[in-house]
């Protein structure tokens, strides 16, 4: 009796030590330095109220903004065990929503070299900006290599960036130094617009509903119907009428 009770402490020990660890990683690592005062019932508050994906998946993640802007949100009743859920089961490390952050900008670092890397700068923001848009549209893909390579492997060539479904390596900065230099270029943008996206700022080139582009060497038919917002460089961009 006295063994079998001292195997049951253990593990109930073991489980508050993983709990224990879980929370000092998650207030200590993730959340950003003006979100360590945090108390336990407005991240509760947060958590209940917010999906999980959003959550996850924002490497910006700050509960505390959140709740001061929904001052209502707060709920005292709300237990502590929703809290132990999310931390054991559904968090995602800082270092993951980093890695999922680089992808993503290497992502709109592609699309900006292939579509544009022959177009002034302002050209290539354009560029971004259609492709941030989209992202940020409930008709698109919810991330950037989603809306990048959307369709890219079905068949009767249906993807929506031709690169993206050419047959040829997407492998992008090999060769000479004007190569070279515009791959550099397309990252700067990448990376200076994946931020302003990621902090909730409008990019300035193209306005909120232009979706779609193409070069005037081309004229599909959805051109006829859709309304020309901004000729830029060799690109001509719409939006819905």
């Amino acid at each position: 009796m006295l063994k079998e009770f001292s195997i049951k402490k253990i593990l109930l020990l073991h489980k508050v030590i993983l709990a224990l660890s879980a929370m000092i990683a998650f207030f200590t690592v993730s959340l950003p330095l003006n979100a360590q005062t945090l108390n336990e019932q407005m991240l509760l508050s947060y958590i209940k109220q917010q999906k999980l994906e959003k959550i996850n998946s924002d490497i910006l993640f700050n509960p505390q903004k959140w709740v001061i802007n929904n001052p209502s949100a707060v709920n005292s009743s709300i237990s502590s065990e929703n809290l132990n859920v999310w931390l054991l089961q559904n968090y995602v490390t800082t270092d993951k929503k980093v890695e999922v952050a680089a992808n993503e900008r290497q992502c709109l670092a592609k699309a900006i070299y292939h579509e544009a890397r022959g177009e002034p700068e302002k050209g290539q923001w354009a560029v971004a900006n259609v492709i941030l848009n989209r992202v940020a549209s409930s008709s698109y893909p919810s991330t950037v290599c989603g809306v990048v390579y959307q369709n890219a492997t079905s068949q009767n060539f249906r993807c929506q960036f031709t690169f993206a479904c050419d047959g040829k390596s997407d492998v992008a900065g090999e060769g000479n130094r004007i190569v070279r230099t515009s791959w550099v270029r397309s990252n700067l943008i990448a990376f200076a617009a994946f931020k302003q996206y990621q902090t909730g700022t409008q990019l300035e080139a193209l306005p909120r509903d232009v979706l779609f582009y193409h070069t005037r060497a081309v004229s599909p038919n959805w051109s006829k119907v859709y309304k020309v917002v901004a000729e830029i460089g060799n690109h001509i961009f719409y939006a819905k009428s």
